[in-house]
């Protein structure tokens, strides 16, 4: 992965979609139901073959549970914790 400073608001979305599910659980598939969004759409979406609109955006939030604005939020810097 790319520095956050990096990342395209696609990629960022995309990452922070990844890390919302993950963290709660709730598979790619139940947020799509959720949001009334088509799942071939959803991952049309995560691949870049398709550019989301605000609408569908905050959709996905809605299903997500969390505000649009957590889409775009930059990661924490990854700290790794060496052995000694």
């Amino acid at each position: 992965m790319a520095d956050a400073g990096e990342l395209s608001a696609h990629e960022l979305m995309t990452e922070n979609l990844r890390r919302l599910t993950q963290l709660g659980g709730i598979p790619l598939t139940v947020v799509a139901d959720r949001a009334g969004i088509d799942r071939r759409e959803l991952f049309a979406v995560m691949a870049g073959e398709v550019d989301p609109d605000l609408n569908w955006l905050c959709r996905l939030a809605a299903g997500l549970g969390v505000p649009l604005s957590a889409l775009f939020i930059e990661p924490e810097p990854r700290t790794e914790k060496l052995d000694s």
